[in-house]
């Protein structure tokens, strides 16, 4: 039954970055979580802050955290009924996607794939088709996925929503240093790739089971006079980032830099992976896409 707020017993599905945590206490099973159902897009931001209540859309990846984990929502904000937030188009100098556009149907537009050939690719290696076709853009955002490292390179930005409904616009490499509490991607804007980048997206992960790679290096490169190296990178346990120190050596200099020059760089921007053995295979990773993108 449905209260003055639109809430309706039933499952949960995906839960976003940009989701406030699991409040206390939690629920051993999905038959507790009550679900918000909200009429527009800036409603659901004033429902998430009023109740203190995760986003769910596509069903791909926070069910099977909270399902793991034991672990559920006693509320959680249904974004699936909010056309609103749906759709590809191109928008003067950019492409603007839907947070809850399906990666599936991203990868049948002929002219987004011309337009952001390095997005077709990242698209269709993110899980199986099945995944594809469930997952949402805004959800792979949020969940951190395999298409955030593509999206910073691309200088992604993305429109959001506050809890009290004012619409807002970031970059996307600002919005994942500090992600506003409550607030919700609504739009996702990327501009067409420019004559002569070069894009490379490389995984380490492990097909054995439904877990993020363990790295995922991009880079955008660009060997013009008063442009910039974009890099990126994520993983398990490596929350998705710009790589500055790297980006910084790599604009300025003009020799041939090794993998042990890019470790030190790489440590600054990775702290995390200090001692460890992924600090070499990323260094690797991204000396081999910075000599490709030379040739």
């Amino acid at each position: 039954m449905l209260s003055s707020d639109g809430i309706l017993s039933a499952s949960p599905a995906t839960q976003t970055r940009w989701s406030p945590t699991v409040t206390l206490p939690p629920y051993p099973d999905r038959r507790h979580t009550r679900i918000l159902l909200p009429t527009s897009a800036a409603h659901a931001a004033v429902l998430a802050a009023r109740h203190q209540a995760p986003y769910i859309a596509g069903a791909s990846a926070a069910q099977l955290g909270w399902s793991k984990a034991g672990c559920w929502p006693e509320q959680a904000i249904n974004l699936h009924p909010l056309e609103e937030l749906r759709g590809c188009q191109q928008e003067g100098d950019h492409w603007s996607i839907g947070a809850l556009t399906r990666l599936s149907s991203l990868t049948t537009q002929p002219l987004l794939r011309n337009a952001l050939p390095a997005l077709h690719e990242a698209l269709t290696g993110v899980g199986a088709p099945g995944i594809r076709h469930i997952a949402t853009l805004g959800g792979n955002i949020g969940f951190g996925g395999d298409l955030v490292p593509t999206l910073l390179v691309l200088d992604a930005q993305v429109d959001w929503l506050q809890g009290n409904g004012e619409q807002q616009r970031s970059t996307l490499a600002d919005w994942l240093l500090q992600p506003p509490a409550h607030a919700l991607i609504t739009h996702i804007r990327i501009p067409p790739q420019a004559s002569g980048q070069c894009v490379f997206m490389e995984k380490l992960a492990s097909r054995e089971a439904f877990n993020p790679p363990r790295l995922n290096i991009a880079s955008c490169w660009q060997w013009q006079a008063l442009t910039e190296h974009r890099l990126a990178a994520s993983g398990a346990g490596l929350a998705p980032r710009r790589l500055r120190h790297c980006e910084q050596a790599l604009t300025d200099s003009e020799r041939l830099l090794t993998t042990s020059d890019l470790q030190p760089l790489l440590a600054r921007d990775l702290p995390e992976l200090i001692n460890q053995p992924l600090l070499k295979v990323a260094a690797n990773l991204l000396h081999a896409q910075w000599s490709k993108s030379r040739t």
